[in-house]
């Protein structure tokens, strides 16, 4: 399958914060521990159903979407949890885990299914993930404890995070019928989210510069 230079900059820049985070190891504390499995996590992921699609006569490599949300939204919550210490219950970060596992099962096998556009799965994890993040920003600026917010791995995970779900919950709000109405949309719609999947590496990238020492 043939991709633009747009695309394949997409697929590959997630290289570059998941080699960094092996040089960052030793200095991390719990939370960016579990960014960088994320971080692998994402390579493994988006890889290997590349190389399904290569190799395998499917129409697409869809389920493998599917799996990537999923990793991708428990390990973000493993992230915040730490972030967040003792500030939330424990009770809530289950209910986020297990709700969402539940409603991500339910969808592929009487949803969208494993081989649809998993739009919604998708903008759920979307609108679970900008509230943390703006609850986030909310307790730095309450606590005052960070002085210099520029300078923290926090800081530039979350602004990455909030700019890249932001953008491609919008995109993405009505995926169905942009597909049905116009291919030409849709690619134009695609072009933009590797645009955010770049910035996202990038902002990714920034944040491991400001892993100092272990804290915890």
């Amino acid at each position: 399958m043939e991709y633009s230079y747009l695309e394949n900059i997409a697929f590959y820049i997630p290289l570059l914060p998941a080699v960094f985070a092996l040089f960052k190891w030793q200095l991390m504390n719990k939370a960016q521990r579990w960014f960088a499995f994320l971080l692998w996590g994402i390579v493994i992921v988006s890889f290997s159903g590349e190389l399904y699609l290569s190799l395998a006569m499917k129409k697409n490599n869809m389920p493998f979407f599917h799996l990537y949300i999923l990793m991708e939204y428990l390990f973000l919550l493993q992230v915040f949890r730490y972030m967040f210490e003792e500030s939330i219950s424990k009770n809530i970060w289950r209910t986020l885990g297990i709700g969402y596992l539940i409603i991500w099962v339910f969808n592929v096998i009487s949803g969208e299914g494993w081989w649809g556009f998993p739009d919604y799965i998708h903008a759920l994890e979307a609108i679970v993930m900008i509230v943390l993040i703006i609850l986030w920003f909310l307790k730095m600026l309450r606590e005052k404890t960070i002085l210099q917010p520029i300078k923290t791995f926090e800081f530039w995970m979350c602004t990455g995070l909030l700019v890249f779900f932001t953008g491609s919950f919008l995109l993405f709000l009505f995926p169905k019928f942009l597909i049905d109405t116009s291919t030409e949309v849709f690619k134009v719609i695609w072009n933009m989210n590797c645009i955010l999947i770049i910035l996202l590496s990038l902002t990714y990238t920034i944040a491991l510069l400001w892993v100092r020492k272990m804290t915890k």
